[in-house]
């Protein structure tokens, strides 16, 4: 027990110090890249997650790891990947009024941006939420799918992966993942705007490091990285603490999501003292009112899509998984439509 809560501890650490190093777990890059006047988060984000690619391979290949792609959150309501599309619509509006992740709110905080704990507060809020009303569209999903065997016969027939519906090799569906990474790469560095002003590391470099976190994850916690879910879990903690829950669970949640959260709090502090850094200026200021109820969307979006932008993006795309892509296709498409209103209204 005790090796497991550090093991993960350290895991969460790591992972909050590449997002440190990496940069982008400032407001103002997530917020630039949503109005796409700056691409340096999405050149993290892609050789994060292509990295990751060929690591979770690597160990699933080796049985470090299971390899387990995320599935479809379905909501029984419009379509198969309806959760994916809501979740992430969501998710990426919650990003475009915060310019925080579940994942960088937590760096945020440790490392002093001013609107951080405000959008941790309104996350922590939305767990509570998605604890205490969460589970009607799981029932919903739940009935749907036993009520109708035939309907549940067909939806364990679709393919949870790319590969799987292209019917090709995972190393095949790999490497031309990694392909259309390096290009997209490629093609922003020289043809799409990057800066404003202040000093970070070559997105690639960045990105290699939120790489090196996930291949600690994988050995030690034998498992990918992801964050929403401490949320979750310690919403049904505070509810339960405070007579919010309809009954005290039959089970309570593992606290090793909210051990890793914690873990990457200390991992940001700590390497941010040691090499004595300092908040950059932000370029955008976020209202309290603004950060609490993004805060609170990036949560409820989250686990309406099964993951955040960690779980879905740099986990759940690594595995070629068709819930993640639709995740993070909605999840931009959210962000940047909102991105694009508020710029019209400010």
């Amino acid at each position: 027990m005790a090796a497991n809560i550090i093991s993960t501890g350290l895991s969460g650490s790591l992972f909050g110090a590449a997002l440190l190093l990496s940069g982008v777990y400032s407001p103002t890059v997530i917020l630039s890249q949503l109005d796409l006047s700056d691409f340096y988060m999405l050149k993290v984000f892609l050789t994060a997650s292509g990295s990751s690619a060929v690591l979770i391979e690597l160990a699933r290949r080796t049985n470090i790891a299971p390899f387990k792609p995320r599935k479809a959150s379905n909501l029984n309501r419009l379509h198969r990947y309806d959760g994916n599309v809501i979740g992430g619509l969501l998710l990426g509006s919650g990003m475009a009024l915060t310019g925080a992740c579940p994942g960088t709110v937590l760096v945020q905080v440790a490392f002093g941006i001013s609107s951080g704990f405000s959008v941790l507060v309104g996350g922590i809020l939305g767990g509570m939420m998605w604890s205490r009303f969460g589970h009607c569209a799981k029932c919903t999903r739940t009935t749907a799918s036993t009520t109708n065997k035939e309907t549940s016969n067909v939806k364990k027939e679709h393919a949870v992966t790319i590969y799987e519906f292209l019917k090709i090799s995972s190393t095949m569906a790999i490497l031309i993942y990694e392909i259309i990474c390096l290009s997209i790469i490629l093609t922003t560095s020289y043809l799409l705007p990057e800066g404003h002003g202040f000093q970070r590391l070559d997105p690639i470099l960045g990105g290699l490091l939120i790489g090196g976190a996930q291949a600690a994850s994988l050995i030690l916690t034998h498992a990918s990285i992801g964050v929403s879910t401490a949320y979750e879990s310690l919403g049904k903690y505070i509810c339960w603490f405070i007579g919010l829950s309809l009954n005290k669970p039959s089970t309570w949640p593992s606290p090793g999501p909210i051990i890793f959260a914690v873990g990457m709090l200390v991992g940001t502090w700590c390497l941010s003292n040691f090499l004595s850094m300092s908040p950059v200026m932000e370029v955008t200021q976020i209202s309290v009112a603004r950060a609490l109820v993004g805060g609170a969307a990036l949560i409820v979006g989250a686990r309406t899509a099964g993951g955040c932008t960690s779980g879905h993006g740099v986990s759940g795309m690594s595995t070629l998984s068709k819930a993640s892509f639709v995740t993070v296709g909605a999840m931009f498409a959210g962000g940047i439509g909102l991105s694009s209103l508020l710029r019209l209204f400010t």
